[in-house]
C-alpha cells in the first residue's frame, strides 16, 4: 500500500508537471463520452461550502466557436484558438450560491484540465474578454457570471515548460518571511507579460532596421 501511494504522488506530480497551456488544435473530434470524463472531473472540485456554484456550457458548434474567437480579446490580443479547438467550455458561475464563487470555479476549471491532460487531451484557460459579449454569444444570462473558457482538442504542438520560480522563493514556514517571498520583479521576468514585452521590442526594432 505504501508503494502505490508514492506511485500515486509521483503520478500526480508528473501530471502537474507536463500540463501546458495548448493554443494548436488537430481538427479530430473529442468524443463526448471524453468531454463528459473531464466534466466528472470538474464536478468533484471543492467549494466553498459545497455550494458548488458552477455550470458548464459545452460549445462545439465551429460557427458558435467563430464568434467566441472574435468576441473575446484584450485590447489588441485575441484568442484565435476558441475557434480552432474542437470544443470550448464555458465556465459558469453562480454569484447567489456563495461569495467565492470564482474560486470555486476556478477550481473546478483546473480539475477539469488535469483529467484532460490526462487522457492526452490539451487544454488552455482563456479569462481575458467582455462578459457582455461572451454573455451573448452563449445565452448566459444577467444574474451568471462567465469566469472563464477553456479549449479542448487533441494538442497540435508541445510547447517547452515555462519558466517557474524555485519552491524556495514561494515558501514561508509558520509566518510570512519577506527575505524569502520572490520580488514581484521576479514575477514578472519570469511572466509572459516579460515575454510578450521582449517579442514586441524585437519586432519594433526589426522593422526599425527594415
Amino acid at each position: 500500500m505504501e508503494g502505490e501511494g508514492k506511485d500515486r504522488k509521483a503520478d500526480f506530480l508528473d501530471l502537474a508537471r507536463t500540463r501546458r497551456s495548448i493554443r494548436r488544435y488537430r481538427p479530430d473530434p473529442v468524443e463526448r463520452e471524453v468531454i463528459l470524463n473531464v466534466l466528472e472531473a470538474a464536478r468533484w472540485a471543492p467549494s466553498a461550502v459545497n455550494s458548488q456554484p458552477w455550470h458548464f456550457i459545452v460549445v462545439t458548434d465551429p460557427a458558435t466557436r467563430q464568434r467566441l474567437a472574435e468576441k473575446a480579446r484584450v485590447l489588441f490580443l485575441r484568442w484565435r484558438h476558441l475557434a480552432s479547438a474542437p470544443v470550448v467550455i464555458a465556465v459558469i458561475g453562480d454569484p447567489r450560491c456563495s461569495r467565492w464563487f470564482t474560486v470555486d470555479c476556478s477550481l473546478a476549471g483546473a480539475n477539469l484540465m488535469l483529467a484532460a491532460h490526462s487522457l492526452g487531451l490539451g487544454t488552455c484557460w482563456v479569462g481575458g474578454f467582455s462578459q457582455a459579449d461572451i454573455r451573448e454569444v452563449v445565452g448566459v444570462p444577467e444574474h451568471l457570471e462567465i469566469v472563464g473558457l477553456i479549449t479542448l482538442g487533441h494538442p497540435d504542438e508541445s510547447p517547452k515548460p515555462p519558466p517557474r520560480l524555485p519552491l524556495e522563493r514561494l515558501v514561508s514556514w509558520e509566518r510570512f518571511e519577506p527575505g524569502s517571498a520572490a520580488s514581484r520583479g521576479e514575477r514578472f521576468r519570469l511572466s509572459g507579460l516579460y515575454s510578450l514585452r521582449k517579442r514586441l521590442v524585437r519586432l519594433v526594432r526589426s522593422r526599425r532596421k527594415g
